[in-house]
Parts: structure tokens; sequence; C-alpha cells
């Protein structure tokens, strides 16, 4: 499943490339996506790509022209630039073209992953990211503010509000199992039970693993203390060594030590 650091690495990828450029052309490779060649050809087409940007999971790609295209990465899409003459893969969706022989590519499986093309920052008619809450790297989501927002839904699990998107945006099911764990509380713990002082350390791990997993995302996934790399049941914990246990929260698979992550 994407998430935010995934999303982050992907854009430093082609952001430093694409700035500044001007899309020649606009290929369309699966006629499902929210746009159509016209819209594309009148709004992007000959115009200069002014900045990247990332909305929780969303990529915005800004243009001169006042108009920005708007991915939706799905649970497993990527962007990333390749040669004009490389063959598209099966499941490409759009591709934007460069002078200089490369193209901007986004794909993903199936249905999921979509693109829109919205006048300046006017999200209002995409549902899901009009809706997005804070972006868990973002100042505004302070300690304070990550209480209240918390603290407004008490019949949630712990890992069920990281999940909500609607609270905090771009956390996924991986990385929710890391911030429970570096902050040493169940993932279905339910946020009623739950102290400020609590919600406030979760804040902070929540802050440290996500910055971690963006600006140094290969030593995260060696790092023998994270969760992350012994996600598979009756693995030792890297902590204390007990088995790891797997349930379901959320609807989702989900790892834990019994051990080191206590009730509140």
């Amino acid at each position: 499943m994407i998430e935010l650091p995934d999303v982050e690495r992907m854009i430093e990828g082609f952001a430093g490339y694409a700035t500044g450029k001007t899309v020649k052309e606009i290929h369309i490779d699966d006629d499902a996506i929210d746009i159509n060649a016209e819209e594309a050809e009148e709004h992007l087409a000959g115009e200069v790509i002014e900045a990247v940007t990332r909305q929780g999971k969303f990529v915005v790609i800004r243009f001169r022209s006042a108009h920005s295209l708007v991915v939706d990465m799905g649970s497993d899409g990527k962007i990333y630039l390749d040669s004009q003459t490389a063959p598209p893969e099966e499941t490409s969706k759009i591709r934007l073209q460069f002078a200089a022989g490369k193209e901007l590519r986004f794909s993903s499986p199936g249905e999921e992953g979509t693109v829109y093309i919205v006048a300046g920052d006017d999200f209002s008619g995409l549902g899901s990211l009009q809706s997005l809450g804070l972006d868990p790297l973002s100042e505004e989501l302070t300690a304070e503010a990550f209480v209240r927002l918390s603290q407004g839904h008490p019949r949630s699990t712990l890992k069920g509000l990281l999940l909500n998107q609607e609270v905090v945006a771009g956390i996924g099911n991986e990385y929710a199992d890391e911030i429970c764990f570096q902050a040493g509380y169940r993932p279905d713990l339910k946020i009623s039970v739950m102290s400020a002082d609590e919600l406030e350390k979760t804040h902070l791990y929540l802050r440290r693993v996500l910055r971690r997993a963006t600006l140094h995302w290969q030593a995260a996934h060696s790092d023998p203390g994270w969760l992350i790399n012994h996600r598979k049941a009756g693995t030792a914990c890297p902590r204390c060594a007990a088995a790891l246990k797997s349930m379901r929260v959320s609807g989702l698979a989900t790892f834990l030590c019994t051990r080191c992550q206590q009730a509140a």
C-alpha cells in the first residue's frame, strides 16, 4: 500500500527534472481516468510545470496555466521518469512527454488510481481530496491539534484514527503499525481510554517515524529496531524477542508485540 513516505520518494525522483520544463505532448493510455485528450490538450499541453506538491497521498502537478494535474495514487500507483522510446507498462494511465526525450509516467493496476485536471487549487469536485485532514508532517499538526482531533473520535481505535484520512492524511497500514509499536501502545486501543499525555506521545512518534521514513527511507527500512522489517506472525519482536502477534484492526492485517505494546 502506498503511504506518505513512498509518495515523497517518488516526487523526489522526478520533481527536480520536471519543474520548469514544458510538457510537449500528453498521451492518455487508459480511458477510464477522469480526463480526456481534449481537456489535457487545452489546459496542459505546451504549458510549463511550475511546482510539484503532495496532499496526503495525492500528487499535485501545478502548471503556469493556473491548472493542476492531480494524481490519486490509489493503493499501488507510481509516478516516474522514463525514456519516450521505452514501451509504457500495461497499467499505464497517462504520460507527459518532454522535448528532451523523457516522459513523466503514471501507472496503477486495475481501476485504482486516477487523474484529474483542476483550475488552480479548486479541489471542490474531488471529494476524497477535499476532505483530507492535516498533513502529519505539517506545522499545523501540533501535539495540541492531534490531541483535539483524536478526542473527537473517542470510539475509534488508535490504528483506526491514524488511518482516518479525514483526520491525518497519508498514513497507511504499515506505518500505522510502526507508530503504535514505537509509541508502545496497542493498535486496537480505544481513543476513549487514552489520556492527553498518551496521545501526545503518539503524536511524537507519529512525527518521528514519518520524518525518518521520508528523509532516510533506506536507513529506516534496514533498522533492526523497526517493526516494519519484521512483519510476520511468530517473528521475534525487535525489542524484547517475544513472538509477534497478528490480528485484524480496521479490517487490515496488523502486527504487534503484546509484551511491548500495552493497553493504556
